[in-house]
């Protein structure tokens, strides 16, 4: 793992106090909504599979993969999440892994975190699975098509990740508005194809291997523990893994970030224990795998509070 610090999880120093503050509130308001609506769709049972997809959502971000232009990005995950637990549950799951890279990993600033949850948790996920649902609802039902639907969704929310990020830094005054459009939302349109890829290869994959756990309008069957297991093991191996095989080469928007001369704007206002994916005792793959069970309780322990919630509002 490089530590490079990816402008779709923005450091501190970027923004300004009122785009900090809007985001924040903005991000707040959708994740109550999204607790909200997860209420009725989840229960005890969902808590290791949310844990599960958690722990793997993490994992795959940390596997950065080789791009042209002498870049690298990795798997954002919202459309996929959303394709198999629903995009409120998404949310959740998404903001869940935010939350742990910032504190324990500095991978994206702890004043920045209301905006890169209102970017990679909440217009991700909305923007990629409302195209996802819109261009199924004209293609049609079937396996093919929504693997295609959902790859088409997936590169969707990554481009909007860029545009919302190249915002966010013209309002804050970092960058003008144009060259901040060009040159870090036109890099989106690269690492979209990636994202889109990976999302269709996982989905084909899940589709063999379990097809029920594609989405339906009705809530879907048990999954069996053994999925629960299989999917957190991938997750530690490809954690650890990521550690020695994520691609040298720097983060496509990290590469933006330095054409436009953004690298010295960075400030950290907390020293994460785990700064770097890096831990001091046993170097990184340490850091990788405490990574991978903490994201898990915590995707499983949001499970369990929302329960509990429901039970006494």
């Amino acid at each position: 793992m490089q530590g490079d610090r990816c402008l779709a999880h923005i450091p501190d120093g970027f923004l300004s106090a009122p785009v900090i503050a809007g985001a924040a509130v903005l991000s707040a308001a959708a994740l109550a909504v999204a607790v909200r609506r997860s209420q009725s769709r989840l229960g005890e049972q969902e808590a290791p599979i949310l844990g599960a997809a958690t722990a793997f959502v993490f994992a795959a971000q940390m596997l950065n993969f080789p791009l042209g232009a002498g870049t690298s990005a990795h798997l954002l995950g919202g459309v996929l999440v959303a394709t198999l637990v629903g995009p409120s549950v998404a949310i959740l799951v998404l903001f869940s892994v935010l939350l742990v890279q910032a504190l324990l990993f500095q991978d994206g600033g702890i004043a920045a975190l209301g905006a890169n949850t209102l970017n990679v948790a909440v217009i991700a996920v909305v923007g990629g699975y409302g195209s996802y649902r819109w261009l199924l609802a004209l293609v049609g039902m079937g396996t093919r098509r929504m693997i295609a639907s959902a790859a088409a969704g997936a590169y969707v929310s990554v481009v909007l990740v860029g545009i919302a990020v190249a915002i966010e830094l013209a309002l804050s005054g970092t960058l003008p508005l144009v060259p901040s459009l060009v040159a870090i939302g036109g890099i989106h349109l690269l690492v979209g194809l990636g994202e889109a890829a990976l999302t269709a290869a996982i989905l084909a994959m899940l589709m063999r291997a379990q097809p029920e756990l594609l989405r339906r309008e009705s809530p879907p069957p048990p999954v069996r523990r053994k999925w629960v297991y299989a999917v957190t093991a991938v997750s530690m191996l490809l954690a650890v893994t990521a550690v020695y095989a994520a691609s040298a080469r720097p983060d496509a928007l990290e590469a933006a970030s330095r054409r436009l001369g953004l690298g010295e704007s960075v400030a950290s206002y907390f020293q994460s224990p785990f700064a770097d994916y890096t831990a001091q005792i046993g170097g990184a793959w340490i850091a990788a795998a405490g990574g991978v069970m903490v994201v898990f309780a915590v995707g499983f322990g949001l499970t369990k509070m929302i329960v509990r919630t429901r039970r006494n509002p």
